[in-house]
């Protein structure tokens, strides 16, 4: 398993090149309206359509792999190329996120098979090896860039080549999803769970737009205040792996509902900070929601359906999270430009970021009428 443990640091080290920066990147470099909801949207609307495209063939996981991390390296070095303007920083993001989608779908069937004797244990064994890379990445990077939106294409280039890089990794790997006959059907007890995933991220994703224009317009940041804010959450999620991990073993349901309910931190603090140190601190929540969110409504999703069902599964779950996802950040990047000239922008954008929070809030709760399985 060392080549996947390789591959994980790797291409952690990839996306926290580039993942954290490009909705602020788009932001200070003038995109507005649609492109800034297209692109706040895209990491979970196209990953979700690519999976799920990618969940009707039969296709073994370390192809997937190879083909998606191809797509997306050579999208960045492209995206690096070209001047950050709407279309342009829209459309290769965008086949950048096709490509990390392919490539979700095959290392989440990886998983399936390596986790299926201890999922939190694993799972969060896995995102805690990937993190540690990121780390590293993020900082770097933003120190390097600084309030530059030209020199941050150094690290978008590089992303895009450790990306390339990661296929010769998994040529040495020696384990892979063998894909079986598949049914073309979900199993009946899991649509309430499909239904409350997009409902959430609908509500979710409604203030991804909101961020980087608040970096922007409240707290004035710069690419190093970004690096700040994603390595405290890296670092947090380091501490917090083995206590997620046991927390989603004996008491998963709980573990899925704190996972979403704390996500109104978030918006809450980009409200009502007094300055950008409350936001780092802000962040330390977030080592506990990303690791929820990395695992547990994952391993959910695996103990839910049978070996034939876990593709298609796998599939519909990424698609209906994208389309709850494109619709919240669509209309409140429409509703965010019908109210600036009521009540300004940062007006605006506050009350927006409480409308979410308040969302997020009462649709959590319904995680804890979830039926609980076992594998």
């Amino acid at each position: 398993m060392k080549p996947l443990r390789t591959y994980a640091v790797l291409k952690s080290l990839a996306n926290d090149l580039s993942q954290p920066f490009i909705t602020f990147t788009a932001a200070s470099s003038g995109v507005v309206n649609e492109y800034l909801g297209i692109i706040s949207s895209a990491s979970t609307v196209l990953t979700s359509v690519s999976e799920f495209i990618t969940a009707l063939f039969r296709v073994r996981a370390l192809m997937m792999l190879m083909w998606g991390n191809l797509v997306s390296g050579m999208a960045w070095i492209v995206m690096s190329l070209l001047p950050f303007t709407g279309p342009y920083i829209t459309l290769t993001y965008c086949i950048a996120e096709l490509g990390l989608g392919m490539s979700l779908m095959g290392w989440n069937l990886v998983m399936e098979k390596l986790s299926s004797t201890s999922r939190g244990e694993i799972l969060t064994q896995y995102t805690a090896y990937a993190n540690v890379g990121g780390l590293i990445a993020t900082i770097g990077a933003g120190l390097f860039a600084g309030s530059s939106t030209q020199l941050i294409k150094v690290p978008f280039i590089l992303s895009g080549i450790i990306t390339l890089s990661t296929i010769l990794v998994l040529r040495y790997s020696d384990v892979d999803y063998e894909d079986p006959a598949r049914k073309f059907h979900i199993p009946r007890g899991i649509w309430g769970f499909f239904s409350l995933t997009t409902v959430f991220t609908f509500f979710w994703s409604f203030a991804w737009p909101l961020f980087p224009l608040a970096q922007i317009y409240i707290f004035h940041m710069n690419y190093v205040n970004i690096a700040i804010i994603s390595v405290v959450a890296g670092i947090s999620s380091l501490v917090m792996r083995r206590w997620v991990a046991r927390l989603i073993t004996r008491n998963r349901r709980m573990a899925m509902f704190l996972g979403r309910a704390l996500l109104t931190v978030f918006p809450l603090s980009y409200a009502l900070a007094p300055s950008v140190y409350f936001i780092y601190l802000a962040e330390v929540v977030a080592g506990f929601t990303s690791m929820i969110g990395s695992t547990a409504y994952i391993s959910y999703l695996y103990d839910s359906s049978s070996k034939e069902d876990m593709k298609v599964a796998l599939g519909f779950y990424s698609v209906l999270q994208g389309l709850g996802a494109l619709a919240g950040a669509v209309l409140s990047s429409f509703v965010l430009n019908l109210l600036i000239p009521f009540l300004g922008l940062v007006v605006d954008i506050k009350t927006l970021l409480l409308t979410s929070a308040v969302l997020r809030l009462i649709t959590s709760f319904w995680y804890l009428k979830l039926r609980e399985v076992r594998s």
